[in-house]
């Protein structure tokens, strides 16, 4: 049994923190206009945390796999890019139809158009929570 140090822990809470904050921004946007987001009211939400070790090995987390989160900054996996997003989980995504709040860490060397992709496929990964 693998024993987790405070900073380890430390950093699995703040991701977990952040998502949740930008999950709730998500919300916060929803509400202050009502009228540009009537379609979204009352949809569910998530979040997907994205991990990346050495230059190929990415993760998405969603809020139903925190203990893989964990597992995975243990492992030494860095928070590279968070998404906090409400959708209508009965359509695909395109922008107009949607949320999202992405907080990318200031660390991220990802060019423009690799942390688009990587940004669409936590979109994906953060509502996909709701078909399970």
């Amino acid at each position: 049994m693998a024993i987790q140090t405070d900073e380890e822990v430390s950093v699995a809470f703040a991701a977990i923190q952040e998502a949740e904050r930008c999950r709730l921004e998500a919300h916060a946007i929803i509400t202050k206009n009502p009228q540009r987001h009537s379609t979204l009211i009352g949809q569910p939400s998530g979040w997907c945390v994205v991990t990346e070790k050495g230059f190929w090995k990415r993760s998405f987390h969603g809020q139903h796999e925190q203990s893989l989160l964990r597992d995975s900054l243990q492992n030494g996996h860095k928070v590279i890019l968070i998404v906090g997003i409400v959708a209508d989980p009965r359509v695909s995504l395109t922008p107009g139809n949607h949320v999202a709040v992405v907080c990318v860490d200031e660390a991220c060397k990802l060019p423009h158009e690799k942390l688009a992709m990587v940004t669409a496929h936590a979109k994906m990964h953060a509502t996909s929570w709701v078909y399970l």
